[in-house]
């Protein structure tokens, strides 16, 4: 790359970034003048509205607690002596449900198999928590980006 361009390239990130000070300077003027304007109708509000108000939120649905086990500390030679190689790994990894979007490295089948089992035991305590029934067998596939 030529220094020609990365002049240019340097100039349009200047621009770049000071467009977005604009904007965070619009967004931080609209949001003070928002805060202003409730701020001068509150105390127009009586205490028997603001009962009304919080008796029509509904609380906040309870999500289910982390698995108190964190993820299994693997490494490259834990999944050679499980599955005696890479494509015994793939094999597994298959079998498992885990899937990749190309051939995996290392690192992400390491990453896979060690938070594989901690995936699994939080879908089961949402689903014991909330009374999901009926779902033996069923199988997801959740897509992480």
């Amino acid at each position: 790359m030529g220094k020609k361009r990365i002049n240019q390239l340097l100039n349009q990130l200047k621009e770049n970034q000071q467009a977005e000070l604009r904007n965070a300077a619009t967004i931080y003027a609209v949001a003070q003048v928002a805060v202003n304007e409730l701020e001068a109708i509150a105390p127009a509000v009586t205490p028997e509205a603001a009962t009304a108000v919080q008796r029509a939120i509904a609380p906040a649905p309870s999500t289910p607690t982390l698995p108190s086990v964190g993820p299994t500390a693997l490494t490259q030679a834990d999944l050679l002596q499980r599955y005696g190689s890479y494509n015994g790994c793939r094999s597994a990894a298959k079998k498992l449900g885990i899937h990749f979007p190309k051939s995996p490295s290392w690192p992400q089948l390491i990453a896979a198999f060690s938070y594989a089992d901690v995936f699994r035991q939080l879908i089961q305590a949402y689903a014991q928590q909330k009374g999901i029934r009926n779902l033996a067998g069923v199988q997801f596939t959740v897509t992480l980006e």
